[in-house]
């Protein structure tokens, strides 16, 4: 799906704050109600917004208990589709990625405690298609940024050193 310009200003907004109403945004972006709504159900059509959801700042998710954990996965064969298809119900993924090198996949989970990382972690070992993996537990997140929206400012915009876009 092409964004537009306008396209790109409202997933911008939303991306600060998911919870921002249309009203909010219509004002800041000089459409009308009805306009951004409409441009807002044509990017949860064209699956552009999978959801709207909350970010917990990692800090408060680790107060809460919550412990992360990245399993760096080695197959038999070239078959990460199939492996991330097994994992992609589990509730504590966050995210999963091919990679090149000495490892096949990359897997970031967050789970409640340790004990809930190990139960993970020996799930995906019994995976038919693991040849091994090395868990490392995350003990700190410095920076955790979302990418896709910025990587091009539309014409007419410019992306600051703060990552904003700004006509």
């Amino acid at each position: 799906m092409r964004l537009s310009p306008t396209d790109r200003m409202i997933l911008e907004l939303l991306r600060e704050n998911s919870r921002r109403s249309l009203t909010e945004i219509a004002a800041i972006v000089g459409l009308s109600r009805p306009t951004v709504r409409h441009h807002v159900d044509k990017l949860v059509r064209g699956n552009v917004i999978r959801r709207f959801t909350v970010e917990i700042e990692p800090t408060h998710a680790a107060r809460a208990g919550g412990v992360r954990a990245m399993f760096d996965v080695r197959l038999r064969r070239n078959v990460c589709g199939k492996v991330f298809a097994s994992i992609s119900g589990w509730s504590e993924l966050v995210s999963a990625w091919s990679t090149s090198g000495s490892t096949d996949m990359r897997v970031l989970v967050e789970a409640a405690d340790q004990t809930m990382i190990e139960d993970l972690r020996d799930r995906l070992a019994r995976h038919p298609e693991v040849a091994s993996l090395s868990t490392a537990m995350v003990l700190k997140t410095w920076c955790e940024r979302i990418s896709g929206i910025h990587e091009t400012a539309p014409e007419g915009y410019v992306i600051t050193r703060d990552g904003e876009l700004v006509s």
